[in-house]
């Protein structure tokens, strides 16, 4: 009888077998009409929450009979609420939601925190997860998925916590790149927990007498030697002591394998070489 009735009371209930749990079956139920419902203990309201197969804040509307659901339609969620709702997920999820990954952001990122470890004296921000999530709000500003705020300026909010001065500061002491003999601009590397990583061919640093250093002359580079097809010939953070120790026997080794390019005895004083010249 209580086959196509909206809602009804189970008065007898079997909870099924155990071992199918899900067959529970009402042997004895009543039918109940809406309108026999009590209007004060009816309650309507928009739930906002972020979905997590989507990644999206999605908004429905609700009519509960105490904890009961009698209605529920999807509506757009109200934009303050939806920020609010993205901003707390993404906390929770800091590499999903943000572009962490983005060459540029992570450079950033690698490049003020390694400084932030060598300088401490400077102030530095160091951009913990706390503080990422504390730009949360602003990011998730009128977005309502971890989509878009992978898509928020979020090297612009980085940026944007720097004072003027702590920006020359990092441009100073821990800069993108270094201009080498040769004259050609190379990437730093920097990896957390270890030296900052200058791969440069050979032939572009004839005349370097010293391993650069950054961060105040407190982080010497560790220089990949590059031999002329890109591939590391030596790793060293002492250039001095390759130019006088190593250079000779590799100088050997690169002159067999490469005869048509430069290999000048006297690495001091010989020019360096942006495209190196063959020899004939």
């Amino acid at each position: 009888a209580v086959q196509s009735a909206e809602f009804f009371v189970a008065i007898d209930l079997d909870a099924g077998p155990a071992n199918a749990p899900n067959e529970s079956r009402v042997r004895l139920a009543s039918a109940i009409e809406r309108g026999w419902l009590a209007k004060d203990r009816l309650r309507e309201e928009v739930v906002v929450e972020l979905d997590p197969t989507s990644e999206r804040v999605i908004g429905r509307r609700t009519i509960r009979y105490e904890d009961l659901v009698l209605e529920e339609t999807s509506v757009p969620p109200p934009s303050e609420r939806a920020a609010e709702v993205l901003a707390a997920a993404a906390a929770q999820n800091l590499a999903r939601a943000l572009p962490l990954d983005d060459p540029e952001v992570a450079s950033f990122l690698a490049r003020t925190r390694a400084l932030a470890r060598w300088m401490p004296d400077l102030g530095l921000p160091s951009f913990t997860d706390d503080d990422l999530r504390a730009l949360l709000p602003a990011l998730a500003e009128g977005r309502r998925s971890f989509a878009e705020l992978q898509r928020a300026p979020l090297l612009e909010a980085l940026t944007g916590a720097l004072s003027w001065r702590e920006k020359q500061t990092l441009d100073r002491e821990a800069p993108e790149r270094i201009e080498v003999p040769s004259g050609s601009w190379i990437t730093i590397q920097y990896r957390e927990n270890e030296p900052p990583l200058l791969a440069v061919r050979i032939q572009e640093i004839f005349g370097w007498t010293e391993t650069p250093k950054i961060a105040g002359g407190r982080m010497p580079l560790l220089l990949h030697l590059l031999a002329p097809n890109h591939r590391p010939q030596q790793v060293t953070h002492d250039l001095a002591s390759f130019w006088k120790n190593t250079y000779p026997e590799v100088r050997k080794e690169l002159a067999g394998r490469y005869p048509k390019h430069a290999w000048p005895v006297d690495p001091w004083t010989a020019k360096a070489e942006r495209r190196p010249r063959r020899t004939k």
